[in-house]
């Protein structure tokens, strides 16, 4: 039978848990085996001080740690032995376009060896597996919390340029818009190509490491290939490599990491029963759109070359994902990195211009999508106009309270990256807390005096709308129901209960919708760039607030 390690932890939870555990398989199993079981083995580091050696058996794709201690190697010299997982968390598979949205558990966020919050804020970046173990082991040096804390800065500033732009054209109809975001988009763009370049120097130097900074490489450390044996290979671990790949494999280009990471979510499609999207209770299935990872239903009825133009769209981003799966599943086996880096590389240059085609495309069909009803938008809300009125101005000033929470706790922590800034109850409201750094300068800590001086103003006015929002909110519920007593009186086959249940799923419906609005914008707003729509879609992504999964 097969044993496991006591540290070892769970094997890939794919796209949205911890990835990739420590297994190990006992000695004296009389079972047939696979070499390695195609599993993420464990890899030993030796290291040497003045009592002998000590041997740290680690495994990139979990988070553990145990020791023990007085073994003695040689009958002489004491020595200790410390085993520890490095957590690399994979990032969570984005929902579809009004997809209901994962929630977020009590229980998995007090975990043991839960992954660091921080992560949320980056869950779109190319480095964000690499940055999980240096988080969760506090291994960041000054150097690079100052370029990460820098690169959130100027990331948020340009989201709040991009943003300011969309506000002020919200009284144009959509199909409207084009022409003054292209203008804009020419202004902003260098800048984002710029922020995009510095996020691939930081994966590069995640993974790699630099000088006194220590990497985390997961292709150096695995010790199984794609191919070794086939009788126990299966597309789960196809999916490990092309998301480890998307990662920490170099000679990639940024746009085949994304589509890397979007194919590694269409193979874990492929592990759903084949009928599960076409299934009348199932609102699949979803088109894999841009920018990648963003997923949208399509209309049911399609003008002719609007739909020539999303089967194109689709061939050819099929047919570049299929080319870069063959090369990696024939270079995993490659006995020198080079090798492999140096097909990436070659392909990277032939799958260029198509990948920018595909874009251009993409651009064509949303111009064609704006002007047809989203299929994932909720109906309205069956109540009186007037009521429905009422019911308008209430989630209005829900959201606006909501957006102003948002923007001030990003604000803060842009100003204090080393702070824990985060929503708290007190009393009958919800108000922003700054936990501060223990390790803070003088001037940062009168810094923080005074934010926080003006952060008890700020939340006295939020909990003032919050209150006044409770109220109006039950007044609302009680209105609601007498509509309902009334409309079930009128309908003998509805009763109240049944037609309550009907607002309330309404209402959920119709809140949920609002909290993808950043999320439609990048993907069907005509006008904006390439690095536009990734700014505002990994914003969205951040916001949707997802789970990162646990490990044990």
């Amino acid at each position: 039978m097969n044993s496991r390690l006591p540290g070892s932890l769970l094997s890939l939870c794919l796209l949205g848990s911890v990835a990739f555990a420590a297994e190990a398989t006992d000695r004296n199993t009389v079972t047939s085996e696979p070499p390695k079981a195609y599993t993420d083995q464990g890899s030993t580091v030796t290291r040497y001080n003045d009592y002998g050696p000590t041997y740290f058996p680690s495994s990139n794709y979990g988070s553990n740690y145990g020791g023990y201690h007085d073994f003695n190697m040689s009958g002489s010299f004491p020595t200790s032995v410390r085993t520890y997982y490095r957590m690399l968390v994979a990032p969570p598979v984005p929902p579809a376009l009004g997809e209901a949205i994962p929630s977020k558990k009590t229980q998995a966020s007090l975990a043991k060896f839960s992954p660091p919050a921080t992560l949320a804020d980056f869950v779109y970046e190319p480095f964000f597996t690499p940055l999980s173990p240096l988080l969760f082991s506090e291994d960041l040096n000054r150097s690079r919390r100052e370029k990460l804390n820098a690169y959130r800065t100027a990331r948020a500033a340009a989201l709040v340029a991009l943003r300011a732009k969309l506000d002020s054209l919200q009284s144009i109809p959509p199909e409207n818009r084009s022409d003054d975001l292209a203008a804009f988009a020419r202004e902003q763009t260098p800048g984002l190509a710029e922020l995009e370049r510095t996020a691939e120097e930081m994966r590069a130097n995640y993974v790699e490491g630099g000088f006194f900074e220590s990497g985390n490489n997961w292709n150096d450390t695995r010790g199984w290939r794609l191919g070794d044996n086939t009788r126990w290979e299966s597309n789960v671990d196809e999916i490990k490599v092309m998301l480890g790949a998307a990662f920490f494999q170099e000679g990639l280009s940024p746009a085949q990491r994304r589509l890397l990471r979007e194919l590694a979510m269409e193979l874990q499609d492929s592990l759903k029963l084949p009928a599960a999207e076409i299934s009348l209770s199932s609102p699949g299935p979803y088109f894999y759109f841009s920018p990648e990872l963003a997923r949208i239903r399509l209309p049911a009825d399609l003008a002719p070359e609007l739909e020539q133009k999303i089967q194109a769209y689709q061939d050819e981003k099929a047919a570049l994902k299929a080319e870069l799966r063959e090369v990696l599943y024939k270079q995993d086996r490659a006995f020198f990195a080079f090798k492999r880096v140096n097909a990436l590389k070659t392909l990277a240059g032939q799958q260029a211009a198509r990948l920018a085609r595909v874009e251009e495309l993409a651009e064509e069909i949303r111009a064609g999508l704006v002007l047809l009803p989203n299929p994932a938008k909720p109906p309205t809300i069956p109540v009186p106009r007037e009521v429905t009125s009422r019911v308008s101005r209430y989630m209005n000033d829900k959201i606006v309270w909501q957006r102003a929470m948002l923007a001030r706790q990003e604000a803060l922590r842009n100003e204090f990256p080393e702070d824990r800034v985060e929503f708290v109850r007190q009393r009958d409201s919800i108000v922003l807390q700054i936990v501060a750094n223990r390790r803070s300068s003088p001037e940062l800590k009168a810094k923080r005096e005074a934010a926080i001086a003006e952060l008890a103003t700020f939340n006295a006015a939020q909990a003032k709308g919050y209150v006044a929002m409770a109220r109006d909110k039950e007044k609302l519920q009680t209105e609601l129901l007498a509509i309902a007593g009334t409309m079930a009186g009128r309908t003998s086959n509805k009763s109240i209960e049944l037609l309550l249940a009907q607002f309330a799923y309404a209402f959920t419906q119709q809140e949920r919708w609002e909290r993808y609005a950043d999320y439609e914008t990048a993907v069907l707003q005509p006008g904006l760039s390439p690095e536009q729509r990734r700014l505002l879609f990994g914003s969205a992504l951040a916001s949707l607030d997802l789970p990162l999964g646990n490990s044990f």
